[in-house]
């Protein structure tokens, strides 16, 4: 059984994946990054929820192994 932290971790890496399609796609269409708003419009998500989801992603790529 998945403990609270757990399933908070596995939702924040799910919206963090969703939201780096959309950076690359809009990156490839208007060759920008889309601002914390329109991702919020595109994904039905708070501003809130991306910048977590954002800083999830940053720390848990520093937290995993790095391997050569």
């Amino acid at each position: 059984m998945q403990t609270s932290k757990q399933k908070q971790e596995l939702h924040h890496t799910a919206s963090m994946e969703h939201i780096k399609a959309i950076q690359r796609l809009a990156h490839i269409e208007r060759r920008k990054s889309p601002t914390i708003a329109e991702i919020a419009a595109i994904t039905g998500l708070t501003e809130e929820h991306i910048l977590e989801s954002m800083e999830f992603g940053q720390l848990s790529h520093f937290t995993q192994p790095y391997f050569h």
